[in-house]
């Protein structure tokens, strides 16, 4: 049963919600999600929802998100529609809010961040620097670290020299997040070769230990795409290489690069973003 009764009214039934949670989403956003919902989903019974209107929109937004999938679970999606169209509840943040570009960091600030990051970073250094190599997010990263360790053989195509994520669709292949493959050289290769599986909550808290709250690992996916675009690389290949699901019809039907050459011409440009990091210096 999802929903149950208790003293109070209505109460969900979390050891299924859990369950359905962690079944369908990554452990990282599932976590994150279920954060949410348990600190907003008593809103789904008291059918007030004015502490949302006070948050931020973009706060707004990832809060709707968890009560609409909690919605879902427990079988309340006609009472989750009914508080939306009461409170006028939007999906979309607002049109006048300032574009991302013109509020984040620098990419010299976020380049600086990066170089301390992977100076202090001790026995992690080999699993920052392929992260900051792979474009992909960190998650993604470290678990194709551990395949590679695992099933190198089956992962590594050698003639492209590539990672083939697709051949693991339950790790990388999610609803709105698709990661298909990653191009290596050999520094990357050398990595992985040597590298030991480390788990996203151990690398986290020795960045943290080392460096405190203001650095992530994120940035490096930050970095790799405003590099790669800088250097030439098409929009609609960075978002494939970085695990974009691309929406435009011109990239699913009709944009048919040579595949080679793009794999070539990622693999030159990260001797020069290995230089940018500081990554190989003694």
């Amino acid at each position: 049963m999802s929903v149950r009764k208790c003293s109070n009214g209505l109460e969900a039934d979390w050891s299924y919600v859990e369950e359905a949670i962690y079944a369908n989403y990554s452990r990282k956003w599932a976590r994150r999600c279920l954060a949410l919902m348990r600190r907003y989903g008593h809103i789904l019974y008291s059918l007030d929802a004015s502490e949302l209107m006070v948050l931020k929109p973009s706060k707004r937004v990832e809060a709707m998100k968890a009560l609409g999938m909690l919605a879902r679970v427990l079988g309340l999606r006609d009472r989750w529609r009914a508080i939306r169209e009461a409170y006028g509840l939007r999906w979309s943040l607002e049109m006048d809010s300032t574009p991302p570009i013109l509020t984040s960091q620098a990419y010299s600030s976020l380049l600086s961040k990066a170089r301390e990051m992977l100076r202090s970073s001790g026995s992690y250094r080999g699993a920052l620097e392929f992260i900051a190599l792979s474009g992909l997010r960190v998650g993604e990263a470290l678990e194709a670290m551990r395949l590679y360790c695992m099933d190198g053989d089956n992962y590594l195509n050698r003639e492209l020299m590539v990672l083939e994520h697709f051949r693991y669709p339950e790790i990388f292949m999610r609803r709105s997040k698709k990661a298909y493959v990653t191009v290596l050289d050999g520094y990357m290769l050398d990595l992985l070769d040597h590298a030991k599986p480390i788990t996203y909550d151990a690398l986290r808290s020795s960045i943290r230990r080392r460096l405190g709250g203001g650095h992530c690992p994120s940035i490096f996916r930050k970095i790799w795409a405003t590099f790669m675009r800088r250097h030439g690389l098409e929009p609609e290949m960075i978002d494939l290489l970085q695990g974009r699901t691309p929406k435009s019809i011109f990239l699913k039907h009709y944009y048919r690069p040579d595949l080679r050459h793009l794999i070539e011409n990622v693999r030159e440009n990260l001797k020069n973003l290995r230089m940018e990091l500081g990554i190989g210096e003694c």
